[in-house]
């Protein structure tokens, strides 16, 4: 194995690897002699987490671990190909993903991912994150803590792009498609949007600039499957708390408004309320997302691609939170859907919910906690037979 640059050399090609397949649809990396080096590490993302570049017989592909915290695993790498297969059916382009393992150095196997590269080195594209268009947003003028505002967003890529030398109609047809994907990225209940795993590609085209986004990467937190497995179990064994779970689940980019501001009470159906004020993303959203998408033949197109059976509480908890997204989805586009008032909501249905998705107290965003404890503080008045100590519920968060 040798080292190009920052990529590590496989004599095999992407589909060689299919020999090397498990009876659970995982390819064997270490079978086919991929070993990783510090050299070839991505320089982005978590220092812990295996995140290296692979020269595939000239097909270059990411590898990446699985995310696990506390050493609990969950589903998050099924979330790569299923997102992937639904992107297909709503016209996004999607980055192409595989199960993968691996032995480290201690001799245990690591479960993951391998994505190929959504650019074509040799033709000069580059891929160009968000965050490095925008930047950084103030903190002050955000929802939440780690979320980025929608308006900072566009007024940013606009500026930006424009400042870069792309002519207007190019930096409309852009921010068109981020909003179309903005909405895909809610309709798949994918939590971990942020400016650096949203991507553009730029080009060259007859010696003049091309830019477009990048198809869609990054999902392992789509579909509640970044949920830990016991926390997954519950969750399918509570289907309101998992319905609880799927309206709370908001992106951490693009939130247009708060709730604060008479809306649904939800920062999502805000969201895609106002991004719907635009002609082209609404009939996107109309025409296309809100046909709901067959998840068992998304299922089946996987487990094709794969050779194996998905785990039957990854289908379970996709397929429904899907289900349960999509239905107020439509409910949004067709203006049928009611505004909520935050004092009717039960405190054990905040709290379960909360619980239930696995957020531990330094996860939970600074504007939920605030609302929580607003919720819980007018239970408190209104019913005087709820009687909850403190203490139990700082211990339950």
């Amino acid at each position: 194995m040798e080292i190009d640059k920052k990529f590590i050399k496989c004599e095999y090609s992407i589909q060689d690897l299919e020999q090397f397949r498990d009876e659970k649809g995982f390819i064997d990396l270490s079978a086919a002699g991929v070993n990783l080096t510090e050299e070839s590490r991505e320089i982005i993302g978590n220092p812990n987490r295996i995140k290296n570049w692979v020269n595939f017989n000239g097909k270059k592909a990411l590898i990446k671990g699985e995310a696990i915290l506390d050493e609990e695993q969950n589903y998050g790498i099924y979330a790569e190909l299923i997102v992937e297969e639904m992107a297909k059916c709503v016209g996004q382009k999607a980055a192409h993903y595989d199960l993968i393992k691996m032995q480290n150095d201690d001799g245990n196997t690591i479960l993951g991912v391998l994505s190929e590269s959504v650019i074509d080195l040799e033709k000069g594209e580059q891929l160009v994150n968000l965050y490095d268009i925008i930047g950084d947003e103030p903190e002050q003028e955000r929802d939440f803590i780690d979320t980025t505002t929608y308006e900072f967003t566009i007024t940013e890529l606009r500026k930006n792009l424009l400042h870069d030398g792309y002519t207007q109609e190019q930096v409309e047809n852009v921010i068109n498609d981020y909003n179309k994907r903005l909405a895909f990225i809610m309709a798949v209940i994918d939590t971990d949007k942020y400016p650096e795993n949203i991507a553009f590609i730029k080009r060259k085209n007859n010696g003049k600039d091309e830019i477009e986004i990048s198809p869609n990467i990054d999902s392992e937190s789509a579909l509640l499957l970044d949920n830990e497995i016991t926390v997954i179990k519950k969750l399918l064994d509570n289907y309101y708390v998992l319905k609880e779970s799927v309206n709370r689940a908001h992106p951490r980019i693009g939130t247009i408004k708060s709730v604060e501001e008479d809306g649904f009470n939800s920062f999502w159906m805000d969201s895609l309320e106002e991004l719907c004020e635009d002609d082209e993303v609404y009939y996107y959203c109309s025409d296309v997302l809100r046909e709901q998408i067959d998840m068992d033949s998304i299922f089946e197109k996987v487990e094709k691609r794969i050779k194996a059976k998905l785990p039957e509480e990854v289908k379970l908890i996709a397929k429904y939170s899907y289900n349960c997204r999509n239905e107020d989805m439509v409910k949004v586009i067709d203006g049928e859907i009611e505004q909520q008032n935050s004092n009717l909501l039960d405190k054990n249905t905040i709290l379960d919910a909360l619980i239930s998705r696995g957020v531990k107290q330094e996860k939970i965003r600074a504007n939920e906690l605030i609302n929580m404890e607003m919720n819980l503080e007018n239970n408190l008045l209104i019913n005087p037979f709820i009687n909850m100590d403190r203490t139990i519920q700082e211990e339950r968060i």
